[in-house]
């Protein structure tokens, strides 16, 4: 049987776990802009973890592109997918950047996503919709994050648009929802107290949700430079937070300890 064909922006990603316990992927599916290295095993604390890095050789989102990631982790795979940078979202001619991300983790697996920040250039515009569905038994971790501009080049909230919503659902059925919208010209109120919103969810149903956000707390409470909170998911599926920070640096600290924290309840180290 003839597989279809791949579509411009698609990346499609199937992984498993070898009988050593290394994550392995089964099935690839990529084409430009959307590129990923060879899995790499590099964190000793859990030597079964694979992480891929999606490059886009094009330098970043067009207002063209239509990109659609599609991820599938089978029991006792653990995968890491990250980008190689930030998105940098270009204005143009066209409706604006969007992305869809379809992730399925089933029983004994583990997927973290945690891509770099996107930053919008004036009069730009980005659509994202992550739908993620997680097998009792299966850990989802993710991260998303947005910038308030190129604001170094004095374009501090002067894209045009930002739309990113997530499902997170359980064997299928919906229990969280999500949307975030921006439109900095549509209101002359300042938007954010910082130049950074992030987001990290974690989907962990049949865990203990109490647990992790406790730690998920601790960390916001001591974030230096970071303002943020947190709560569990509907049907204590996992934890949901929000925060904003003034500079990078300290934003990147928080999303290391906030996944370092779920990790710490939620998975055991040395885990293959």
């Amino acid at each position: 049987m003839t597989a279809p064909a791949i579509a411009p922006g698609e990346l499609g990603v199937e992984v498993v776990a070898d009988a050593a316990g290394r994550t392995r992927a089964t099935s690839l599916r990529q084409r430009y802009p959307q590129r990923v290295t060879m899995p790499l095993h590099c964190d000793p604390r859990y030597p079964g973890a694979a992480t891929l890095c999606v490059q886009s050789p094009s330098g970043g989102a067009f207002s063209d592109d239509e990109l659609h990631t599609v991820v599938r982790c089978h029991p006792g795979s653990h995968l890491r997918l990250t980008t190689q940078a930030a998105t940098q979202v270009f204005a143009g001619d066209g409706v604006g950047a969007r992305h869809r991300a379809d992730f399925v983790v089933h029983a004994g697996a583990v997927l973290e996503y945690f891509p770099g920040t996107v930053i919008p250039h004036a009069d730009s515009a980005y659509t994202q919709t992550i739908d993620i569905d997680v097998e009792p038994g299966g850990v989802y971790l993710g991260w998303e994050a947005v910038a308030a501009g190129r604001v170094a080049h004095g374009e501090r909230f002067g894209y045009r648009s930002y739309d990113s919503a997530f499902v997170a659902r359980v064997d299928g059925r919906a229990v969280a929802r999500d949307r975030q919208v921006i439109r900095p010209g549509s209101d002359d109120l300042c938007l954010l107290d910082g130049d950074y919103l992030a987001t990290f969810v974690a989907v962990a149903p049949g865990r203990d949700a109490e647990a992790v956000l406790a730690r998920v707390r601790h960390v916001l409470d001591t974030a230096d430079g970071c303002d943020g909170g947190a709560g569990e998911l509907p049907a204590t599926a996992g934890v949901f937070a929000r925060l904003v920070a003034g500079r990078a640096p300290d934003l990147h600290r928080a999303r290391q300890r906030l996944f370092d924290a779920a990790r710490a309840e939620l998975l055991e180290v040395g885990e293959q």
